[in-house]
C-alpha cells in the first residue's frame, strides 16, 4: 500500500495517486477481475474454456455481481460457446454482426490500432504470435488492463506509471467503445449469453474507471 500521495507530470499536468487507493487490496482483486473478463470475451475457438474462481475478486473496491455469469459460463458446453461466439463476432457476409475488435467496431478510424500498440510497447506488453494480428480485440484490451493491475501490485518503483496507464488506457479504449458494443449485441442477439457477458464488461469497466478517477487528482502546486 502506498503511504503518501505519489506524483507525476503528464500531458494534462501534474497528477497524484493517494494512499486511499489501498493498492495491496485493490490491485490484486482488480487484476483477477480483468483476467476473468478477458477469458469470458476470448474466442472459445482459440483458447480452452478456463475454470473461474469468483471468490478471488470478492475484495473489489466497488460492487459487482459476476457470480451468475461465471456459473453460466462454466455450465455452457464448448459447442454452444463456439456457435454463439462465431455467430455474433466472427461471421457474416458483410462482416461480423457485432465486431469484437475496437478498430472494426468503430469504423477503422485512423490511428486506433497504432495508439493501442503504443500503449503495449510502452509498458512492455507482448502478444504471442497467433494473437498479434488483433491487438484491438476486446479480450486483449482487458488482458492488458489485467497486466497493468498486476504490475501495480508488484512493481512499487514504477507503480504510479502503471496506475496512470490504467486510467489513460481505460478512458481512451475499453470505456469508450464497450457501451456501443453492448448495445449492438443486445440488438442483434437479445437475451444471449454473450449479450450478458458484454453488458457485464461495459458495467465493470465503467465502475472501475469511476473508482480510478476517485483515486487520481491534480497534484498540489509546490
Amino acid at each position: 500500500m502506498t503511504t503518501s500521495a505519489e506524483q507525476v507530470t503528464t500531458a494534462t499536468g501534474p497528477r497524484a495517486v493517494g494512499a486511499a487507493r489501498e493498492v495491496a487490496t485493490t490491485a490484486p482483486a482488480r487484476c483477477r477481475a480483468y483476467a476473468l473478463l478477458s477469458a469470458l470475451t476470448a474466442s472459445p475457438h482459440d483458447v480452452e474454456v478456463p475454470g473461474i474462481d469468483v471468490g478471488a475478486i470478492e475484495r473489489l473496491p466497488f460492487a459487482t455481481d459476476l457470480d451468475a455469469l461465471c456459473s453460466e459460463f462454466a455450465a455452457a458446453g464448448s459447442a454452444r460457446l463456439k456457435a454463439e461466439y462465431s455467430a455474433l463476432f466472427e461471421v457474416g457476409s458483410a462482416g461480423p454482426p457485432a465486431p469484437i475488435r475496437e478498430d472494426l467496431f468503430t469504423g477503422q478510424k485512423a490511428g486506433t490500432r497504432e495508439d493501442i500498440v503504443r500503449f503495449y510497447d510502452f509498458f512492455g506488453y507482448r502478444l504471442v504470435d497467433r494473437f498479434a494480428w488483433a491487438p484491438d480485440h476486446l479480450s486483449v484490451e482487458l488482458e492488458f488492463m489485467h497486466y497493468l493491475c498486476y504490475h501495480e501490485a508488484r512493481d512499487s518503483a514504477e507503480r504510479l506509471s502503471y496506475q496512470l496507464g490504467q486510467l489513460d488506457f481505460a478512458e481512451r479504449h475499453p470505456a469508450k467503445w464497450t457501451p456501443g458494443l453492448a448495445e449492438a449485441v443486445a440488438r442483434v442477439a437479445p437475451g444471449s449469453f454473450y449479450g450478458r457477458v458484454i453488458g457485464a464488461v461495459r458495467d465493470f469497466v465503467a465502475a472501475d474507471l469511476a473508482w480510478q478517477l476517485g483515486t487520481v487528482s491534480a497534484a498540489p502546486k509546490g
